[in-house]
């Protein structure tokens, strides 16, 4: 039985995963900074620190791959963004390694990495990369970490993920049910999205396949769609109307970044939006074309979103 080493395994994403590797007969390790209060049947859990070499080392220890899932999506700067997602991958990579038993590492990315599109062309892996925030840029410096990885390895970038229990998604379904919405990017941006159980079937064939490794590859729906007409979708799978849109220009909206920070400085809580993804919003378009998945892989069966919503809230 292969072990497979998950960081970020309490998270969305991870839970799933590893939920999934465990059906599929996979011994999964969850590296995470503490024990959580609800554990994972049959997963084992390895508490480890980014930036303690030798808990990471331990912690990897035996696992004959990884997948890297844990990431800093809302920091209150640059040097934050770098120090979790650029020098904690590097970290990471540097302790598979020294691990004789990992052969394989599988990083998950973002499309923030690779930076928006141009409108009507999503973008390739051929594009040249030009992310235009420090979430964008730390995660594309985590890619040229995990790059240096002795053994086989797999960069998956992901647009949008939405699914069951997903906190970012939640919040937006709060504000679409009180009614109101704004409009991301602009009225007429286009965006990609991948359903959860879709990302976690490509993780899972990037770990068992030889055919990606080395490779950075989009993974999501072959389709875009506009902000609102992903707004639509929403109201119609939660049974509410469809809430007024707001388009607020780019300095306003990043007002709004700067007031959650602010608020949230003195809370403690996990601002929704920052300074950060403000940057991003001023990019219209963001999309991406799986065809060098779909080549690769030789499928292309994802779930379109008017479906992956349904099951959302199913």
């Amino acid at each position: 039985m292969k072990t497979i080493a998950v960081t970020g395994g309490t998270g969305f994403v991870g839970r799933a995963l590893s939920k999934a590797l465990l059906e599929k007969g996979f011994a999964v390790r969850i590296i995470t900074r503490r024990r959580p209060a609800v554990t994972l049947e049959n997963a084992v859990y390895a508490e480890a620190d980014f930036s303690d070499a030798e808990s990471m080392k331990e912690a990897l220890s035996g696992a004959d791959a990884a997948v890297h899932l844990a990431a800093a999506l809302f920091c209150r700067s640059k040097e934050g963004f770098m120090r979790a997602n650029a020098e904690g991958t590097a970290a990471l990579a540097a302790a598979a390694a020294a691990t004789p038993t990992l052969r394989k590492l599988v990083y998950i990315s973002s499309l923030a990495a690779g930076g928006p599109s141009p409108a009507g062309a999503p973008r390739t892996e051929a594009d040249a990369e030009a992310p235009v925030s420090f979430y964008g840029l730390s995660k594309l410096e985590g890619e040229k970490a995990v790059r240096n990885f002795p053994g086989a390895f797999v960069i998956l970038r992901p647009p949008i993920i939405y699914g069951r229990k997903d906190s970012g998604f939640s919040k937006i379904a709060e504000w679409v049910r009180k009614g109101l919405m704004v409009n991301a990017g602009s009225s007429g941006g286009r965006f990609s999205f991948v359903y959860l159980d879709d990302l976690v079937n490509a993780i899972i064939s990037a770990l068992e396949a030889g055919k990606f490794d080395g490779g950075t590859f989009y993974v999501c729906e072959n389709r875009a769609y506009a902000w609102k007409d992903f707004i639509a979708l929403l109201a119609a799978g939660m049974g509410v109307k469809m809430p007024f849109m707001l388009s607020l220009p780019p300095w306003a909206v990043y007002a709004v970044g700067w007031l959650y920070e602010a608020v949230t400085a003195f809370t403690g809580a996990e601002p929704m939006m920052n300074r950060d993804k403000a940057r991003e919003a001023s990019a219209p378009n963001w999309t991406a074309s799986p065809a060098l998945w779909e080549r690769t892989s030789g499928s292309a069966a994802w779930t379109p979103l008017e479906e992956g919503i349904k099951k959302t809230f199913d």
